[in-house]
């Protein structure tokens, strides 16, 4: 038996998110108290729900919005609720769709992976580039997610369709992000209305002054049709959570894993940081 750590790290300062002005913003770990000045010691961690690798649920905004982030969900389980029997040991399926720098993974791709694959039905799913690694985690830090490999709209689509049919539950992934960048990122970090240099994301002047300029209910200015659309809630909805970022899948050397997943044990949560163990027999 051989465990594999697919798990992106937290540290101090991580950047890995920074594709957009207001989510995904850096981790912070700071000490407020002191034994020598205060009697105690206290310290303030920061992160996000998508911080590392994110369990993200259709009800992703929750416990603050209630409701999931699109209709039409396939599973309603929130993290306190997912039975432990979907999270560890699960049967999963690897699919390969090589990705290099800045690749977009296509849906003709995604069925050329599902073909070759020993895709069984009730697996759980991840979809490995090879790409990502925890060395280029720490070496690209801010432009990991603009360099690293993302999903197209029509990826999306076709793994959702591919998941139903197979009743599958999770869709993890070694791509940063479930869109593309040049559709996720466009106004701030990438397209013609970039900002350069790019500043730090919130609570940064700049990340307020640009929510001020945009159109409510909106984080970013609307991108041209040239980029195309974003397949995440998509995907979503066919799915029990999406998880991205995963790192050092390149080691797995079986095309069949048994997956462990914990995400935080949040009630009522909808998405959180997760840590992921592949384990092959």
């Amino acid at each position: 038996m051989r465990f594999v750590d697919l798990s992106m790290p937290i540290w101090e300062g991580a950047g890995y998110g920074e594709v957009l002005a207001m989510p995904n913003t850096s981790v912070r770990f700071f000490e407020y108290m002191f034994y020598d000045q205060n009697g105690i010691r206290m310290t303030h961690l920061k992160i996000d729900d998508e911080t590392g690798c994110p369990f993200m649920t259709p009800y992703q905004g929750s416990p603050h919005p209630r409701g999931p982030v699109t209709e039409g969900a396939l599973f309603t389980w929130k993290l306190d609720e997912i039975p432990l029997e979907r999270l560890i040991l699960r049967d999963t399926v690897v699919l390969d769709v090589p990705g290099e720098d800045y690749h977009v993974i296509t849906g003709e791709e995604i069925d050329a992976a599902v073909a070759k694959a020993d895709y069984r039905e009730g697996d759980d799913v991840l979809v490995r580039t090879g790409w990502a690694t925890t060395e280029k985690a720490y070496e690209l830090g801010n432009d990991y997610c603009i360099v690293s490999p993302s999903w197209s709209y029509e990826a999306c689509v076709r793994m959702g369709e591919v998941m139903e049919a197979k009743k599958s539950g999770v869709i993890m992934t070694d791509a940063a992000l479930i869109m593309t960048v040049a559709y996720q990122g466009y106004g701030w970090s990438v397209g013609d209305e970039r900002i350069i240099p790019r500043p730090k994301p919130w609570p940064s002047a700049e990340a307020r002054e640009q929510q001020m300029d945009l159109l409510a209910g909106t984080r970013s200015p609307t991108p041209p049709p040239s980029v195309g659309r974003g397949g995440y809630r998509d995907l979503m909805v066919k799915t029990i959570a999406i998880c991205k970022c995963l790192v050092d899948a390149n080691q797995i050397t079986s095309g069949r894993v048994k997956m462990i997943m914990l995400p935080m044990l949040i009630e009522q949560g909808g998405a959180s940081p997760c840590r992921f163990i592949a384990v092959e027999e």
